[in-house]
């Protein structure tokens, strides 16, 4: 499935706000590790993403829910 470019700029957009806040390390982990963060259902595997970071998963949790404010905050 092809992205469109206003699929990818929303999403430029969404990666780069989060990066301001002081997300992009696990922006970056969770897009270049897809295979260690993500099931072959597309669903967040916690354990793998914590690996890949570093973290615990304590840690995760509180980043996610985190990004899940800021960007609710812009886009409801």
């Amino acid at each position: 499935m092809k992205d469109n470019p206003v699929d990818h700029l929303e999403r430029s957009e969404l990666v780069q706000k989060l990066k301001k806040w002081g997300y992009g390390d696990l922006v970056k982990a969770l897009m270049e590790s897809e295979q260690e963060c993500f099931t072959k259902k597309s669903r967040l595997n916690k354990s793998g993403a914590c690996r890949v970071l570093g973290w615990k998963n304590k840690q995760l949790e509180d980043a996610l829910t985190a990004c899940r404010e800021i960007l609710s905050k812009e886009y409801d």
